[in-house]
């Protein structure tokens, strides 16, 4: 699917996407859901990886998740090894008053980057950015893109928004 200049292959969902999903009362709820709405309106396959399943069961059900909409995306060797490509990268840049890495963060997207059925990595997480930033200052070229789950979805799809 394309848009503009934008092709949507397929999109990885953080956690953090599905959370907003669910819970209506957050101030990112109607992005969310005006996200999901296009994305199944547009038949772009979603996915959700088994990281996100795990963390979002600490506090949710799994029953909860919206499974018939989109595609389980295991956590294979494949993406571990990128991962640990990609966290070694950004702990050889860290500073000693940095934070350390998180770990889910980065897995999700190794786990983005090499599948080739996933274009698009949305999540409202905007400190990825700059590791993303990080990673290409240290020679990485990612073949996924972040898409911000803060950002309406007009302005990124350079679209009117309407009310419902």
């Amino acid at each position: 699917m394309s848009v503009g200049s934008m092709t949507f292959d397929g999109i990885l969902l953080d956690t953090s996407f599905i959370i907003r999903l669910l819970k209506t009362d957050d101030p990112l709820h109607a992005n969310t859901k005006a996200w999901f709405r296009w994305l199944l309106d547009h038949n772009v396959p979603m996915h959700l990886s088994t990281i996100s399943i795990s963390e979002f069961c600490v506090k949710g059900s799994f029953d909860q998740l919206p499974l018939r909409n989109v595609r389980v995306l295991p956590f294979n060797w494949q993406h571990a090894q990128r991962a640990g490509q990609f966290t070694g990268l950004l702990l050889d840049q860290r500073n000693d008053e940095d934070r350390a890495v998180v770990i889910n963060d980065i897995k999700m997207l190794a786990q983005a980057d090499v599948e080739p059925r996933v274009s698009h990595f949305l999540t409202k997480d905007r400190k990825i950015n700059a590791k993303v930033d990080l990673l290409s200052k240290a020679g990485v070229r990612l073949g996924v893109s972040i898409l911000d789950l803060n950002t309406p979805i007009a302005d990124i799809l350079g679209q009117f928004s309407f009310p419902e």
